[in-house]
């Protein structure tokens, strides 16, 4: 029985319905991220398992899954899950229940059949996430810090001190200027107290009658003659021989071309293609147009109709469910 409840986990996994055949079929539904506020904990999107006891119809998914796993017939496959069945209603006239190890747990409530999901999240796109905690990224509020404005008394000693310094730096400007700028040491006669004042000039006297002969014998005027040179643009050409097989051939660009989503609704899935011609036939005298898709995983599928939306294909799904009593699955391509 284990093997069998891993194989229905397997297809769960890449399908929106298992049926189990004469029992019921497990559907798989997706349900987005939820809050729960409670806890305070966001959990991941997961696929949510619910069974419904009128999809009785064997379309053959779980039979041709459990031959090609035990290199069986689909006759002896088809046999095994019968003998299952039959240990499955045994169990729930006795207790009333029946455990799906891995999937849920079938019981009866009043004569009526139930289930309740014990399954990890089977949807592949959230595989390995965990619930997440809010309280974990909660942001504290950073604390203010109070900075004293208070102006601190200025001490007299440190006025003094900048008063002796700007003293002393004056004294030694002029202990290094009067030497170098004045006669005081070199020539005494020369020397006046207002060259001791760093800003006074010095008056020079120039003469007063100075002749500029503009005509000057000795200026030479020398010409300089320029001489035009044109230059005459050349055209040349310069053949090339290039070897053909030398350059190399440009690449071809690829383009990725993306493939619509289509959704098939599957009434049927068989190993033997003349089971698969012998129903589309069957329906086909009831004024119902199914057609056989591409043998895909060793399975011939019959479908009753394409939609790329998945909700008409549910739609439809109900309609030939109550117009002909037929189950069936979506199959994603």
């Amino acid at each position: 029985m284990l093997e069998v409840n891993k194989i229905i986990i397997e297809l769960l996994q890449i399908h929106d319905c298992v049926i189990f055949p004469n029992l019921g079929g497990f559907v798989a539904q997706y349900s987005p991220a939820k809050l729960n506020s409670i806890n305070n904990t966001f959990t991941p999107p997961f696929k949510q398992i619910l069974f419904n006891k009128n999809l009785t119809n064997n379309d053959g998914l779980l039979v041709n899954a459990i031959a090609q796993r035990h290199s069986i017939s689909f006759q002896e496959s088809n046999k095994k899950l019968s003998i299952l069945l039959d240990n499955i209603n045994n169990e729930l006239d006795n207790s009333s229940k029946y455990l799906f190890e891995g999937i849920g747990m079938l019981f009866r409530n009043q004569g009526v059949l139930n289930f309740k999901q014990q399954s990890e999240n089977l949807l592949l796109d959230s595989f390995g996430l965990k619930p997440i905690n809010i309280r974990e990224f909660s942001i504290s509020k950073p604390t203010k810090k109070i900075i004293n404005l208070t102006q601190s008394p200025i001490s007299k000693t440190k006025i003094k001190n900048w008063t002796a310094a700007a003293a002393a730096i004056v004294i030694l400007f002029y202990s290094a200027w009067i030497p170098m700028k004045t006669d005081l040491f070199n020539n005494s006669k020369s020397f006046s107290y207002s060259d001791l004042n760093p800003f006074t000039y010095k008056k020079i006297d120039t003469p007063k009658n100075l002749n500029f002969n503009k005509n000057s014998p000795d200026e030479k005027v020398a010409s300089i003659s320029t001489q035009e040179k044109t230059v005459k643009n050349i055209n040349t050409i310069v053949e090339v021989n290039v070897n053909k097989d030398e350059v190399p051939p440009l690449k071809s660009i690829s383009k990725n071309v993306v493939k619509p989503i289509s959704f098939e609704v599957i009434i049927g899935s068989f190993s033997d293609e003349s089971n698969a011609k012998k129903l589309i036939k069957n329906l086909s005298e009831k004024s119902f147009k199914a057609r056989q898709l591409a043998f895909v995983k060793k399975l011939f599928r019959v479908s009753a109709g394409k939609f790329s939306n998945k909700e008409n294909a549910i739609e439809y799904q109900n309609l030939i469910k109550k117009k002909f009593k037929i189950s069936s699955w979506i199959l994603i391509n």
